[in-house]
């Protein structure tokens, strides 16, 4: 992603409110039905601190700083299930790696959520050992769950940290902001008129979509080579990577102590859920898969943010597999630190794709051509910049007159 530009809600929703509203009254503002409050505090910071041209470079390096965060975060708090190191930065390194991250989730607030997902069963299994350390751990738990409607789906496994783990902090956290998520929603709906129909999108494509995406966007993470290899050889490239996911799997299962094996069932089921959950509400008919011609795969078929968090999921497979190795003796701890340097290796060679998103206009110099209209016309009320992508809804961006002129 270019951080010359500002994407979608970045400037569209969070900076609009932030210029229409103000600072607090604009954290809690919905929209799309939910609750976003950590994209819009990062929003009304980067705003406050530093000039209005550079926005777009302050919003990327926030949203990166917090992806970095997040993975600094997860490699202390994996020590609930495993003390091996190379193993822990394995699974830390997943969200800063991934290989579908550079084609429009990272760099930008709007797609931090679906680290949000993978930082959240983290949250849930932390027992904090001091007062301070409980109270941060609530607001950060807080704070994802009132920025991503979709955490709702680990209630259970907030339920069972709190009965069996007597962890409380976290589950009471992910309570509140869910509780906040439903009665934002519940006010305020997504969708005003009729939704789109949950059948929009057919099982057979929801699982097609699942394989293709999640688990296709590790096995190849460009999007082009993998419609082409479908089309000119069926889908028997994917069954490599899935036969091999399998066999991580029955291996957890099998010689994985009763910890490995819950979080590896519950690594699948979160990743299905989220993939699920984000299709069908979508409903739109680009995931209908089932349908698509050989046409639609050469130019309808592209990777996209949806499949983030479930590709998360599906990575921890890995180093839990290594950390089952290391624990029945199948592999000597010496041997680690080079699995772990293979496993950042093979998703270093993912990550640098031919083409990222998103593509669009640069903001610093739309800030300056609004600022050129307000001075040139005193009496004018404000000006426009534009944000990517330039067919979305919210792309031009109305900024006060007042604002540029002091800025």
């Amino acid at each position: 992603m270019t951080k010359k530009t500002v994407w979608a809600e970045d400037g569209g929703v969070f900076l609009r409110d932030v210029l229409s509203t103000g600072h607090l009254q604009s954290i809690f503002l919905p929209y799309d039905g939910y609750l976003h409050v950590l994209p819009r505090l990062l929003s009304s910071a980067a705003y406050e601190l530093v000039p209005l041209d550079g926005y777009a470079i302050a919003m990327s390096l926030v949203s990166c700083a917090v992806v970095a965060a997040i993975s600094i975060a997860v490699f202390h708090l994996s020590r609930v299930l495993t003390d091996s190191v190379p193993v822990r930065v394995m699974i830390a390194v997943i969200p800063i790696l991934l290989p579908i991250g550079p084609n429009e989730i990272q760099g930008n607030a709007a797609n931090l959520h679906w680290y949000l997902l993978w930082l959240t069963p983290w949250l849930l299994l932390c027992k904090p050992k001091s007062a301070a350390a409980g109270a941060g751990l609530f607001v950060v738990t807080f704070v994802t769950a009132a920025s991503e409607i979709i955490t709702g789906m680990f209630l259970p496994l907030a339920i069972w940290a709190a009965f069996r783990k007597r962890a409380y902090v976290a589950p009471a956290g992910l309570l509140v902001g869910l509780v906040l998520q439903v009665l934002t929603t519940l006010s305020k709906p997504r969708f005003n008129g009729a939704p789109p129909p949950t059948d929009a999108v057919d099982p057979l494509s929801v699982l097609m979509g699942y394989v293709l995406l999640p688990i296709g966007s590790i096995w190849n993470p460009d999007s082009r080579t993998l419609a082409s290899g479908i089309v000119n050889f069926g889908a028997w490239a994917l069954v490599v990577p899935c036969l091999l996911l399998v066999g991580l799997l029955v291996y957890v299962l099998i010689k994985g102590d009763r910890a490995f094996q819950w979080a590896a069932i519950i690594a699948l089921t979160a990743s299905a859920l989220c993939w699920t959950a984000s299709v069908v509400l979508s409903g739109n008919p680009m995931f209908n898969y089932s349908k698509f011609s050989a046409s639609d795969w050469a130019n309808g078929f592209a990777f996209v943010r949806y499949a983030a968090a479930p590709a998360m999921f599906i990575l921890l497979l890995i180093p839990i597999t290594v950390a089952v190795a290391l624990q029945r003796g199948h592999l000597q701890r010496g041997v680690t630190p080079l699995l772990a340097g293979i496993f950042v290796a093979v998703l270093l060679l993912g990550y640098f794709p031919t083409a990222t998103r998103p593509v669009g206009p640069a903001w610093s110099p739309g800030v300056d051509a609004a600022r050129t209209l307000c001075s040139s016309d005193p009496a004018l009320p404000s000006a426009s910049a534009v944000v990517a992508p330039a067919t979305w809804k919210f792309a031009q961006v109305v900024i006060p007159c007042e604002a540029l002129r002091k800025d």
